[in-house]
C-alpha cells in the first residue's frame, strides 16, 4: 500500500521514546528506520509498521549491546602515558618504525595499515575499497603490526 505506514510508525516510536532516548538509542532508532526504508519494506497496515520497526529496533539494540560486551570501551582519563627514556629521541624512533614499514612490509600492508590508521578508515571501508573481505583486511593488518613490533624489538631479522 504505501510506506507512509513505515514513517507513521517512527514518528510515533520517536515521539513516544523521546524523552528517556539516549544518543545510542536515537541512534539505533534511526539505523532501524533506514534499514527498513533501504529495504523497500512496504506495510500493508499501520500495526505492521509499527512492529516491524520496532522488531528492528529491538534487534538492532542487541546487536549493540552484543558488540559492546565483546568490545568494551575503557575510559584513558586516569591514565598516564609513560615517557619515552631520556637517551632517545621521539623523533628518531618514529624515523625508525616509518623506514620498518615502508622496507619490511609488503605494498597491501602499508596501504592498509596507513589507511587505518592515519586516515581513520573502517575495516569494512577498506575492505570495498580492495575488493576484499573485511576478515582479510583485519588479518593483515595484525600481521603488519605484528611484524613491525617485532623487528623493532630485536626478535625478527630484517629481511632486504
Amino acid at each position: 500500500m504505501s510506506r507512509n505506514f513505515l514513517i507513521d510508525a517512527y514518528v510515533k516510536l520517536r515521539q513516544r521514546l523521546q524523552h528517556g532516548l539516549s544518543d545510542a538509542g536515537d541512534d539505533a532508532l534511526n539505523d532501524a528506520f533506514c534499514q527498513l526504508w533501504a529495504g523497500r519494506y512496504d506495510p500493508e497496515t499501520k500495526e505492521e509498521g509499527e512492529k516491524l520497526l520496532y522488531t528492528t529496533l529491538r534487534h538492532r539494540q542487541i546487536s549493540i549491546w552484543r558488540m559492546d560486551r565483546r568490545h568494551p570501551q575503557t575510559s584513558l582519563a586516569n591514565t598516564q602515558i609513560a615517557e619515552p627514556p631520556p637517551d632517545t629521541d621521539a623523533e628518531d624512533m618514529y624515523r625508525q618504525v616509518q623506514r620498518l614499514v615502508e622496507t619490511q612490509l609488503t605494498p597491501l600492508q602499508q596501504d592498509i595499515l596507513m589507511h587505518h590508521d592515519i586516515y581513520d578508515e573502517t575495516y569494512s571501508d577498506i575492505a570495498k575499497r580492495l575488493g576484499m573481505q573485511e576478515a582479510a583486511v583485519r588479518m593483515q593488518l595484525s600481521r603488519a603490526r605484528k611484524k613491525i613490533r617485532e623487528i623493532y624489538q630485536g626478535r625478527l631479522k630484517i629481511k632486504g
